[in-house]
């Protein structure tokens, strides 16, 4: 089940698309690398630069292999260094629909050296590369017509902070220091960089335009992917409000290869045979402007039936207005009837709709219904098989006609009561499990349980009784060490000692510098592996080698607890590797924290914290000190952000075990001068339970909510009597309690993140059982044990910050077995 995790393009299986130029010898004195599926070759001769004007060139799927031999024959005979993506299914991943705006339609990439080496360059690559189409690169000034696109950035990998405190790619400044080299979605060029005047004259044609002035005014971005963005916008000569949907030439590739063009004929003709439907959308136009394709459709007052489940559903909003389960699910089962029908009428049309899913069903204001985006529609009669699929709306058995809609619906309907369907995916026993907690949560009507049971059933029967989870503990008393061992027997089937680039599979960011870290990469796994008594295995040894090797052979490792250096130093002395533990802080010492952010995740104060646990008391208070100096008013990156990670209760745990370790009574009023900062961002959503406002959100998780808030308060409370902060601690016990689902599983933005903040803050036991019974939810078999999904529930991950070693630590904080002490995040407790 490799699609099961995030995986590198370096382990694409892709020997049978392998360009032409991937096959050919290393020249004659050049290097050769493969890296991030790209292959580099270098000339060690070569005068090259560290940072200066690239080459940038996009290709279609049916022209990328000439593209390539063409630069690869003239970077070979004129000594230039180059890199280019090594198959057509790198390709077809850089360019999908799925791909990063920024990154997509480079095919290769050209260094040259100088500004004349530059021109020189282009002009020769336009006459051989005349004729070849690919798609625009959005952060690029195209060069001419063809498919050479130049931009000044970083030649070498190197990293700084940005304004925000994140660490970001980055080049060099005017005065020689490192700032961020910004990869937006638009041309821009650094206002200290000398443009040449070839490219001068480009750059204000370019920026002069030609184009007729653009007919529609748009109003707001409604969503963005490769293929283009979808707009709400205003027609000029009318005033009439309408939906832009945009198609960007040869980008936004799905599985078969079409582009986002192709797509938006698909949707038109398909709205073309259902014309005059209440359902769908009205047409009124399909235009082109400057290369991009639109289609003109009717703007649909109302809101997604996503956005209505998630502002109604009893279970998911801490919220006592909320309708509760009777009403809800009167109401969910006229909109599914309703939706029925609509999909009916689309049959009757000979048209399936190939998408269906919440995102893409409006509810108007008078309660109708209409379906949205057509893009993979196609007809009932041609077998037609959607190249994009929503994960969880789409089975592999049902990709074809009518069945493809059928499947959805049945998805659909699970999913107003149970948005959990993306993880049917992983097991086949989880329709049985959600199904039957929705008939136990909501008075759904009799026989709507045995209909789902018939829609969502493979061809082939599922073997066994279908009970995933009736052995999941739902209290302290109820089979706790058998479910903590089958967390740990997913985590340690999942292992790759044998790879450089990861140990577990996790979040997609343990390929960029994270292999190691705390929240991302082996630290993480092997931190919770030890301190819920689970770390006696056979591999113990190897693992803790893999994570010592991971650290020293990092490029561009970051400083912080969560995501650098300080975690990892953290964790090897935990692991009893004390020597390593050291030389990774003395890297860590040597950094250039300019820049760094407050936070607890990356930024000073959990840095200052691992500089503290490791016994240097004097670092630590250093690093305090800016944080104070931030307190009272000098500015510092990240300073406006909220929570435990990335907030100032990351700081105010950080002031709590400075006081411990100094009995200096300041530490603590700096602390509490933190803590007032995150509870002003709080509210209390209609009663006493305290939550982070974000916009129209209430936020509870670890990460960003008041989960992590709460933690820190109570470390504090051990400390000082406060009954305000008190008071606020309790109410936010209080909401946590009362908010039992959340659509995702992981420590910090999750479901596990709210049953540790519980299980933390020591609320009653009985507060505890919807959050297990919720993660027995999120449960998903894999290799003899359970596992757990990333956010957004694509794939399973086994990290601390997002997937089952996090679920671990929390399910061992709630229940614990007596194999150890109740376990905590890293530097959390400040004393019992």
């Amino acid at each position: 089940m490799p699609d099961h995790f995030v995986d590198s393009l370096d382990h694409l299986d892709d020997a049978d698309s392998r360009f032409t130029c991937t096959g050919l010898p290393t020249p004659p004195g050049r290097r050769r690398a493969e890296h991030g599926g790209w292959v580099h070759l270098h000339d060690p001769a070569a005068r090259t630069p560290r940072q200066g004007w690239k080459i940038h060139v996009s290709a279609a799927p049916d022209a990328a292999d000439k593209a390539i031999c063409v630069v690869w024959d003239h970077c070979v005979e004129h000594g230039l260094s180059f890199k280019f993506l090594r198959s057509a299914a790198v390709h077809l991943r850089m360019d999908s629909k799925q791909a990063p705006r920024t990154a997509s339609g480079k095919l290769v990439t050209v260094y040259p050296a100088d500004d004349g080496e530059l021109e020189r360059t282009l002009t020769a690559l336009a006459r051989p590369l005349r004729g070849v189409e690919g798609p625009y690169i959005l952060s690029d000034l195209r060069w001419d017509e063809g498919p050479l696109h130049v931009r000044y950035g970083a030649f070498d990998v190197a990293y700084c902070f940005s304004a925000d405190g994140d660490y970001v790619p980055a080049m060099e400044g005017p005065d020689g220091e490192l700032v961020p080299d910004v990869r937006g979605t638009g041309f821009k060029v650094p206002p200290w960089v000398e443009v040449p005047p070839f490219l001068d004259a480009r750059i204000r044609a370019a920026r002069a335009g030609g184009a007729a002035p653009f007919p529609y005014r748009v109003e707001k971005a409604l969503h963005f992917s490769n293929s283009g963005g979808v707009y709400r916008a205003v027609e000029r000569d009318t005033g009439r409000r309408v939906v832009l949907r945009e198609a960007r030439p040869h980008a936004g590739l799905d599985d078969s290869g079409a582009d986002a063009v192709a797509r938006l004929t698909r949707e038109h003709a398909a709205l073309g045979l259902l014309a005059g439907l209440p359902c769908v959308p009205r047409v009124f136009a399909r235009t082109r402007h400057w290369e991009h394709h639109y289609l003109v459709e009717e703007f649909i007052e109302g809101e997604t039936l996503q956005e209505a489940v998630g502002r109604r559903h009893p279970l998911l909003r801490p919220d006592p207005e909320t309708a509760g389960p009777a009403a809800y699910t009167r109401w969910a089962c006229d909109v599914l009837a309703r939706t029925e029908a609509a999909v009916a009428a689309l049959h009757g049309r000979g048209v399936v709709f190939g998408d269906l899913q919440p995102g893409n069903v409006m509810l108007r204001p008078d309660g109708s219904v209409c379906l949205v985006d057509f893009e993979t529609a196609g007809a009932t009669g041609e077998g037609h098989g959607p190249a994009l699929a929503t994960p969880g709306f789409a089975a592999p058995w049902a990709r074809s006609g009518p069945a493809v809609d059928a499947y959805a619906l049945g998805c659909l309907a699970l999913a107003l009561f149970c948005p959990l369907t993306p993880l049917l995916r992983f097991d086949d026993r989880k329709p049985e499990q959600l199904i039957a907690w929705t008939e136990r949560r909501f008075p759904v009507p009799p026989g709507f349980g045995d209909r789902l049971r018939r829609e969502l059933a493979p061809p082939t029967p599922v073997a066994g009784d279908g009970a995933l989870c009736d052995d999941w503990p739902r209290d302290r008393s109820a089979g706790a060490g058998a479910a903590l061992d089958s967390l740990r027997d997913a985590i340690l089937h999942s292992a790759t000692p044998e790879r450089a680039d990861r140990l577990f599979p996790g979040d997609v960011r343990q390929f960029d510098g994270q292999a190691a870290s705390l929240a991302f990469g082996a630290a993480g796994v092997l931190h919770a592996l030890h301190t819920t008594g689970r770390a006696a295995h056979p591999d113990r040894e190897a693992h803790v080698d893999w994570l010592v090797r991971a650290d020293e052979t990092t490029r561009w490792p970051r400083p912080g607890l969560y995501d650098g250096l300080a975690g990892v130093a953290y964790t090897l002395d935990a692991l009893g590797r004390c020597e390593e533990a050291r030389g990774t802080l003395d890297r860590l010492a040597a950094f250039d924290l300019r820049g760094c952010g407050a936070g607890l995740f990356g930024g000073l104060s959990g840095i200052a914290l691992a500089f503290l646990h490791l016994g240097r008391t004097g670092t630590a208070l250093r690093l305090a000190g800016r944080l104070v100096r931030a307190l009272d008013g000098e500015d510092l990156p990240g300073g406006d952000r909220t929570g435990l990670l990335h907030g100032w209760s990351g700081p105010a745990l950080l002031f709590t075990h400075l006081h411990r370790a100094t009995a200096d009574p300041r530490h603590l009023r700096h602390a509490e001068a933190a803590l007032n900062r995150d509870l002003a961002r709080c509210g209390t959503p209609g009663g006493e339970r305290l939550h982070v406002a974000d916009g129209r959100r209430w936020l509870s998780t670890l990460d960003h909510g008041s989960a992590g808030i709460g933690i820190a308060l109570h470390e504090y409370l051990r400390h000082r009597e406060a009954p305000h902060l008190a008071l606020a601690r309790d109410r936010i016990r209080a909401g946590l309690a009362d908010t039992e689902l959340l659509l995702s599983a992981g420590l910090f933005g999750g479901q596990a993140g709210l049953l540790y903040g519980l299980a933390h803050l020591s609320g009653p036991d009985s507060a505890l059982v919807p959050h297990l019974r919720s993660l027995g939810l999120h449960a998903v078999r894999h290799g003899g044990g359970r596992a757990f999904a990333l956010d957004g529930m694509l794939r399973l991950s086994m990290d601390l910050a997002t997937g089952t070693a996090g679920v671990l630590l929390a399910l061992h904080a709630a229940l614990g077995d007596g194999s150890a002490a109740r376990p905590s995040l890293p530097l959390l407790n400040t004393g019992p």
